[in-house]
């Protein structure tokens, strides 16, 4: 897994993670006991922020996603930060949740994180020049665990049916913006053998048709 992970992310031309301005917020660091992580990583300030920002359903505490041991309830969490004001809040919980991804962290757990910390980051990219490439690491480490996360998905225990994909959609998206159509089909064609949900079919068809249209005023694609 770690060598296809490398492969992709040199594939979407990944750059070097230093020139991150908040690197001490965001980069992974030692692992903390659960209980009492919130107290001992985050102010009084910042746990009344998060407080504030996050709107549960039920009887959910910021702090109870914060310090447990899965990394989908850190992207729960992190989902309500909305305000530019405290997206750094946000990266500080990625990374946290970052901390919880192991081997044995169930795939449909990393699959939802992942999906979580990508639109988070992408949320971001024009805010922050760093933001668009770890959105885009994010969802290449989704789309590395796909096939293993459909198969879950169609288990009588869970939905039997395989969902939408955010990080397949996203990089969709991000390549065709960047003209990279040849890459953006090979994730439609990808993501459609796989099963995902959504209309794979249209969105070739859109993407041929913008090659072609490049290709008949000259312009030559990979």
């Amino acid at each position: 897994m770690k060598r296809m992970l490398d492969t992709f992310r040199r594939t979407v031309r990944l750059s070097d993670r230093q020139r991150d301005p908040l690197s001490a917020a965001v980069a992974p660091t030692a692992s903390h006991e659960a209980v009492g992580w919130w107290e001992k990583s985050l102010s009084w300030e910042e746990r009344n922020v998060i407080e504030d920002a996050f709107k549960p359903l039920g009887n959910i505490t910021a702090r109870s996603l914060a310090e447990s041991n899965s990394p989908q309830s850190i992207g729960n969490l992190v989902a309500h930060l909305k305000k530019k004001e405290i997206r750094h809040l946000g990266y500080v919980l990625i990374a946290r949740g970052d901390e919880l991804v192991q081997e044995e962290t169930p795939v449909t757990a990393k699959h939802f994180f992942f999906a979580q910390a990508g639109d988070f980051y992408y949320r971001w990219r024009d805010h922050d020049s760093f933001a668009l490439e770890r959105a885009i690491d994010y969802f290449a480490r989704q789309i590395v665990i796909a096939p293993e996360a459909a198969a879950k998905f169609l288990e009588p225990e869970n939905l039997e049916f395989i969902p939408a994909h955010a990080g397949y959609r996203q990089l969709r998206i991000i390549f065709e913006k960047q003209g990279r159509f040849s890459e953006a089909r090979k994730l439609c064609m990808k993501a459609k053998a796989q099963g995902w949900s959504d209309d794979w079919d249209k969105h070739i068809a859109r993407i041929d048709k913008k090659a072609a249209k490049l290709r008949s005023s000259g312009v030559v694609l990979d």
